[in-house]
């Protein structure tokens, strides 16, 4: 790992002193230094010749406490990622803290070498996407103002509608091109059929007087066949003598690469990103989601498992932490491929991993578990001049309607995980509070 600059802000000397322990063992050498206070944070930034790398922020100090402390903190470094550092395992606060302004969260109790320096990788990361974003943004209005765009006209009268030679190389077409459309019905043909039909609303209502001006964000064919991404925004300028609409005129721009990174972040939020898997947040949802259908249908069944890489621990420290996060990446994969397009895969933090399994009951769930450890028993993952091969210990569990919320089952299963670790581990155990679970294989 690079070596970077890295301020602790932290009034608690046992909790800074842990995360200055975990930063020493995280596989490379920062420049770290820790104060205690927004003040200090201050006065040290200024001092500093150039911004630091990233700020690991705890909520409560001397001079600020909760989500004050984020916004306080960011205006003081604007182009410095921000990881919180909070006591609360709470899904609610810590998207509040990401909305305030951070990049990333730990939980303080939870707080490992490897899920620290994941953190602020993650976090250096989303803050330069979220700043070429705002950077993309910026510059897009810039344009709009300036009008250097492509432009379009369009006559209600006839539905004759006039396109720059811009907009039209912006779509792939010479401005003497026979195939050009030359109506405003023939250019909507070439939307996505997605957004046909938002098109359409927006300059209905912006031509019926609802809205002050038209605004659409839609797809578009290019000439060749891929689908470009355009802004377009557009006025009313002129009627005729008894009154109605005659004429509207607007810009076009191509916002394909702002789209782009915007998905980039959308998949940064939902996303692990050394396994691709869903994150914790996102498995959660997609728990709550399943939850509610059991709640509704008595003849509905979703299964969970919960599952670990036995003994990773000890590959980390014989192989290296490089070598652990070949078999992490290999491990998702390996499982993704057998799973079916609807189950839900989400590595919940370190080596703990999850599979969902909606519209399946037990009997399902077991086949499932079974199949999953057989494939990793077999997977074999070559790092450096190492072969390595692991084994995984899976807990089963239904969601069930007597928990009151869905990560009941999450525990039921993380108890049966620990009977199957416990039990000398590459095996599968199930909820025992469930009567009608078959047995666990030896």
């Amino acid at each position: 790992m690079q070596k970077l600059s890295i301020i602790l802000v932290e009034d608690e000397p046992g909790d800074a002193g842990l995360i200055r322990y975990n930063l020493k063992f995280s596989g490379g050498e920062h420049d770290f230094h820790w104060v205690t206070s927004l003040e200090e944070l201050d006065t040290h930034l200024r001092a500093m010749t150039a911004a630091p790398d990233v700020i690991l922020l705890d909520l409560n100090l001397p001079d600020s406490s909760g989500l004050a402390t984020v916004s306080r903190c960011k205006a003081m470094a604007r182009e410095t990622p921000i990881v919180v550092l909070t006591g609360h395992d709470d899904m609610d606060f810590s998207l509040q803290a990401l909305e305030a302004g951070a990049q990333d969260y730990l939980i303080k109790n939870d707080i490992a070498a490897a899920a620290l320096v994941r953190a602020i990788r993650y976090a250096m990361e989303r803050h330069q996407l979220e700043r070429r974003l705002q950077e993309s943004e910026q510059l897009t209005m810039a344009a709009i103002e300036g009008g250097n765009l492509g432009i379009w006209e369009w006559n209600l009268k006839t539905d004759a509608c006039y396109t720059s030679e811009r907009l039209l190389n912006n779509l792939g077409f010479d401005a003497d091109d026979e195939t050009v459309p030359q109506t405003l019905a023939q250019w909507v043909v070439r939307a996505h059929p997605d957004d046909a039909a938002s098109i359409n609303l927006a300059l209905e209502r912006h031509v019926n007087g609802e809205e002050k001006r038209y605004q659409s964000e839609f797809r578009v064919k290019h000439k060749l066949g891929h689908w470009v991404w355009v802004f377009e925004s557009g006025h009313l300028i002129s009627w005729d003598a008894g009154g109605n609409p005659e004429r509207v005129v607007g810009i076009q721009q191509d916002i394909t690469s702002r789209k782009d990174m915007e998905e980039q972040l959308r998949n940064l939020a939902m996303h692990d990103p050394l396994t691709g898997l869903f994150n914790r947040r996102s498995f959660m949802e997609a728990m709550d989601s399943e939850y509610g259908r059991v709640k509704r249908s008595a003849n509905y069944h979703t299964t969970i498992l919960m599952l670990d890489i036995d003994y990773f621990k000890s590959v980390n420290d014989t192989y290296g932490h490089s070598a652990g996060d070949d078999i992490l990446k290999a491990f998702a994969h390996t499982i993704a491929d057998k799973l079916r397009e609807n189950d839900v895969f989400g590595r919940l933090g370190g080596e703990e991993f999850a599979i969902l399994l909606p519209d399946t009951g037990y009997d399902g769930g077991t086949h499932v578990a079974e199949k999953v450890r057989a494939v990793v028993e077999a997977m074999r993952v070559q790092s450096g001049e190492e072969v390595i091969g692991v084994t995984t210990s899976i807990g089963v569990a239904l969601l069930s309607t007597d928990d009151k919320r869905p990560d009941g089952a999450i525990a039921r299963a993380d108890a049966a995980l620990y009977r199957a670790k416990q039990s000398g581990r590459n095996r599968v155990e199930h909820d025992e509070g469930t009567t009608d679970a078959p047995t666990a294989p030896a």
